[in-house]
């Protein structure tokens, strides 16, 4: 197996305790990458959906393997989001090589990179509606639940485990989330005023890599989200000086796991989100 070397590793939208969390592709991916430093973007473990009395055994080979790099000292930080939530009151906290914090701001090659979650300004899982995020949350996980479900059955009556009706109504939430709440925006905007030339970000389960544009400032923002690992098993690499989406890709024929290394054009990705004028 050929391991590639990264500089950062940023993973985002685990889900780790819930039926959503692919830890099986994660980990085979995890085994293929070294990575000189990691950042956790948010939704690592879901404190929302958490039972530890049914916590998946194999979630725990993807605590291993960053326990791992904890002892390896590689660099690694916690930045809470919405799901994980309950340890952003412990932002600061530091042992050893490890860091939790709500955000992080780095100079990488000359240019202001900002990591963060992406649920601050996220009036949907903020507030009020906080619970009934969490509520919704537990009936999504139980869907998932189902979808895997019927897709062991096509696998096992010899067809392609297509039906993928979970994805397709968390794109569809996400989406609507994102028109009626425009709070990406409002970072682009905040990230223009600091100064910051890179915005990486989790939360939308949307990977991708495109520029962006301050209303306000017109200044270009390269915006990045590191996707998920539920249902587009996708991280950010930075290699080089570079930044590169990573999707998992699982044939279903062959049951065999393929990686791919993709790089996208802003045509590409986000189509809801144009860049402004």
């Amino acid at each position: 197996m050929i391991v590639r070397e990264l500089d950062i590793l940023v993973l985002s939208d685990l889900h780790m305790g819930t039926n959503q969390c692919r830890a099986g592709r994660l980990y085979k991916y995890l085994k293929t990458v070294k990575p000189k430093m990691l950042i956790l973007n948010g939704d690592i473990i879901d404190f929302w959906l958490l039972d530890l009395k049914s916590w998946p055994r194999k979630h725990n080979k993807i605590l291993g393997y960053i326990f791992n790099l904890m002892v390896e000292k590689v660099p690694i930080y916690y930045l809470p989001g919405n799901h994980d939530d309950y340890l952003k009151q412990f932002a600061g906290f530091k042992f050893h090589n490890f860091s939790l914090q709500n955000e992080l701001i780095l100079d990488l090659d000359g240019q202001k990179t900002w990591f963060m979650h992406g649920d601050k300004n996220d009036k949907s899982v903020n507030g009020s509606k906080r619970s009934l995020a969490i509520r919704a949350g537990k009936a999504f996980d139980k869907l998932v639940g189902f979808n895997r479900f019927i897709n062991d059955w096509e696998k096992f009556l010899g067809k392609r485990a297509e039906t993928n009706f979970s994805k397709s109504l968390k794109d569809k939430s996400k989406s609507a989330i994102k028109k009626g709440n425009d709070f990406e925006q409002q970072y682009i905007e905040e990230a223009a005023k600091r100064n910051i030339d890179t915005l990486v970000c989790g939360h939308l389960h949307k990977p991708g890599i495109t520029r962006l544009c301050s209303i306000e400032t017109k200044k270009d923002i390269d915006y990045l989200n590191s996707g998920d690992w539920t249902e587009n098993c996708t991280s950010l690499e930075y290699v080089n000086g570079k930044w590169s989406l990573y999707r998992y890709k699982y044939n279903y024929t062959e049951h065999e796991s393929t990686l791919k290394n993709v790089r996208f054009e802003q045509s590409d990705i986000y189509p809801f989100l144009q860049q402004k004028d």
